[in-house]
């Protein structure tokens, strides 16, 4: 094996006897007095025990506290508050917030001081998929867990999680972003780590838990090319204050390592520790079965298009309806992001030739009749467990703000197609270099692809299983972050 080039970073610790921690093949150590770097490959492998070894510039982060406190924020706020009169979600997180307080201290009130308490935050369901690999590990471990979102999206998803995981003792919309909500909540809970999902890092939680001595983590963490941080000096400087307030940022790839590097240069824990998505839609293949409806004759096919919008629609249903009147055989099933009233009935319009059926109602009868070919998913949390059907998946998003998660089509082996806008989402790159997805760039593009995968089996199959080889083979972020996490976590019980 290549040896890797060691050098070491003395600094006073506690005393704390030695943990071993595997990165790869390579064993990293923390010792009694010194932190042990290794560096292979230009890549830096990082465990410090104490909650920062790079505190923040005081002035910097006195400049920008003040500036978004008075500024920034109680404008934000402001917008956010009068686009709720005409946003349905905007209105649903204020409204969601309502008694916060109360649930908060009522689930706290089963706090046990004896053992240390994990707070991971997140964005959206999405992000809260990616946290639960790491959460359950935690939970295992027989620490205390505490969950906040930001979205109302993803709401479904922490009521579901809170029966499930009974060491989960707060699962909430998190307060807003005011000094003191952020003082009261880490007063109530008293976490021993704070944990972020990929990229939603509130400043004043940010700061304040810095000022707390919490140890503070970002995983997943991925930073498009050419982000107005990297672009911006302003922006650079605000988001460096935060960054440096971070024990440890936990990247998706190396290219990420690098952007954040440029957006924190002098950060000492700035490591690659892959993506904690790929392990959360493997457990997620594991717990989920095909429907009992799906007893169809293995003639059948199914195209499945996942969290669209109609930007994708409008880029889709012509091939989708030309292909199913030239095949018989060929069903479809359709789950819109957005699934009001309005979304479905335009769809149950435009596709009326092939008799569509909404889920709830097919669950309800139980049997799927011959004649309904087009399944309109009208529930959440459904479609990873629809993807099992599907010989061609699409994935919505990628005509709009970015694409949505290629990694649910693709661990359970079908064919993954979607739009241009990717940037998001490093995964759906990497899916594409793997041979496991087609990107298609207008309607034109989407019907060649579509036919060329109807009409040709043995390809289809082949990109099927090159997406699941690749899900399979970027598994174990979860175990990688965990571990990390874990040695300051257990280094804080010596102190």
């Amino acid at each position: 094996m290549k040896r890797a080039m060691l050098r070491r970073l003395t600094i006073p610790l506690v005393t704390i006897p030695p943990v071993p921690v595997a990165t790869g093949d390579l064993p990293l150590r923390l010792g009694r007095d010194r932190v042990i770097i290794v560096q292979e490959n230009h890549a830096s492998f990082i465990l410090n025990p104490l909650p920062s070894l790079m505190p923040p510039s005081p002035a910097l982060q006195f400049f920008w506290r003040t500036v978004y406190s008075f500024l920034i924020l109680p404008l934000g706020l402001g917008l956010i508050w009068i686009a709720a009169f005409w946003r349905p979600k905007l209105r649903a997180g204020w409204v969601g917030r309502r008694g916060l307080w109360r649930r908060m201290e009522a689930g706290a009130s089963s706090r046990d001081t004896a053992r240390k308490l994990v707070w991971f935050h997140v964005a959206s369901a999405g992000e809260l998929l990616q946290a639960l690999p790491v959460l359950r590990l935690m939970l295992d471990g027989g620490f205390q867990c505490a969950l906040t979102v930001t979205s109302p999206s993803a709401i479904p998803w922490v009521l579901r999680e809170r029966e499930r995981l009974p060491g989960l003792i707060v699962a909430d919309y998190l307060p807003l972003d005011f000094r003191r909500n952020a003082r009261r909540l880490l007063r109530l809970l008293s976490p021993a780590a704070l944990v972020y999902v990929k990229y939603d890092l509130w400043p004043n939680l940010v700061w304040e838990a810095g000022r707390a001595g919490v140890a503070q983590f970002l995983i997943s963490a991925a930073l498009r090319p050419g982000s107005a941080r990297e672009r911006s000096f302003a922006a650079g400087s605000f988001y460096a204050s935060l960054y440096r307030a971070l024990s440890g940022i936990f990247t998706v790839n190396a290219e990420d390592r690098e952007r954040y590097l440029r957006a924190a240069p002098s950060h000492p824990n700035i490591a690659v520790t892959g993506d904690t998505k790929y392990d959360m839609v493997l457990e997620r293949q594991a717990e989920l079965s095909p429907p009992p409806w799906a007893e169809v004759p293995a003639t059948q096919k199914w195209l499945v298009a996942g969290s669209t919008w109609p930007e994708d629609e409008a880029r889709i249903l012509a091939a989708l309806i030309a292909a199913m009147r030239g095949d018989r055989t060929l069903r479809s099933i359709i789950a819109p992001h957005e699934n009001d009233g309005e979304r479905m009935e335009g769809l149950e319009a435009a596709l009326r030739e092939f008799s569509p059926l909404r889920l709830s109602a097919l669950e309800a009868g139980g049997s799927l009749p011959e004649r309904n070919r087009v399944i309109l998913v009208d529930s959440v949390g459904r479609l990873a467990g629809l993807y099992r059907l599907a010989g061609i998946a699409y994935v919505g998003g990628g005509f709009g703000a970015g694409v949505h998660n290629v990694l649910e089509a693709a661990v359970m082996g079908a064919p993954v197609v979607f739009g241009p806008r990717h940037q998001n989402a490093p995964e759906a790159a990497a899916l594409l270099a793997a041979g496991g997805a087609f990107v298609v760039r207008d309607a034109k593009a989407f019907e060649e692809t579509l036919t060329a995968l109807l009409e040709h089996p043995a390809r289809r199959e082949k990109a099927g299983a090159a997406a699941k080889a690749h899900v399979l083979a970027n598994s174990g972020a979860a175990q990688t972050v965990w571990k990390r996490i874990r040695v300051h976590l257990d280094a804080g019980k010596a102190e």
